[in-house]
């Protein structure tokens, strides 16, 4: 399923906007709402213990527990506090 509608079917609060995109150490999969956001790097040994699919569902079901509660505030310096999910 495209992610953008994986996003859309998760109901994300209004306005929060949710993005992946890959790095070296994994995917990081990010939600921002007006000077607020939060980063989830999920490491590629994760994406492959877990699988595709339910790392995806994984990072949105995080992502949107936080959005609900109140993303923190957006660093000084533009950087978003980073969580992170290794594999085992």
């Amino acid at each position: 399923m495209d992610f953008a509608r994986q996003v859309e079917l998760a109901h994300f609060p209004a306005g929060v906007m949710v993005t992946v995109r890959q790095t070296p150490e994994g995917r990081i999969f990010q939600a921002v709402q007006a000077g607020r956001g939060l980063e989830l790097l999920v490491t590629t040994d994760a994406v492959r213990m877990y699988g595709e699919g339910p790392t995806v569902a994984l990072a949105l079901e995080r992502l949107k527990k936080v959005s609900e509660a109140g993303l923190p505030e957006v660093g000084e310096d533009g950087t978003y506090q980073r969580a992170v999910f290794v594999g085992d």
